[in-house]
């Protein structure tokens, strides 16, 4: 896994298959722009933003834009979903492309049993969820630096 920190203050993970870019909003939210495929390597980045939010803020609201993941591998999906389920002051809410992560968000939910994982396949619907939480939020689009761009 490597790191950049962007020139917006955004950090960017990213290894072969996958990036993210997190932007830190303060209180309590983080926006992750996401791309590729989420593997496994990228659990401790997602827990250890939302920890520090937790720890900070004492509540942590995961804004991820999804809509340019290809998929998310088992792995990532289980470790997310059980640190979730033992957190309980953690909500996420994603952007996504296809009713099939959606529905695999929904189960996430009944296996954590509650609805702190919400879908949004409408920008502007979960762009309204963010603002509800920052009243400047809005999506950010992933930005790929020249020198990475394929």
């Amino acid at each position: 896994m490597k790191t950049r920190r962007l020139e917006d203050g955004s950090v960017l993970y990213f290894d072969t298959g996958g990036m993210i870019q997190a932007h830190d909003l303060k209180r309590g939210v983080l926006l992750h722009a996401r791309r590729g495929i989420m593997s496994e390597g990228f659990v401790p980045i997602v827990k250890a933003d939302c920890e520090r939010q937790i720890r900070d803020a004492g509540r942590c609201v995961l804004m991820v834009d999804g809509l340019d993941v290809k998929m998310h591998t088992t792995e990532f999906r289980e470790q997310m979903t059980n640190w979730f389920r033992d957190n309980e002051s953690a909500v996420v809410h994603m952007l996504v492309r296809s009713p099939m992560v959606q529905m695999a968000l929904n189960v996430a939910n009944l296996v954590m049993g509650s609805s702190r994982a919400k879908t949004y396949l409408s920008v502007s619907e979960w762009e309204a969820a963010g603002r509800r939480e920052i009243a400047s939020f809005t999506r950010r689009p992933l930005v790929v630096p020249a020198d990475l761009a394929t």
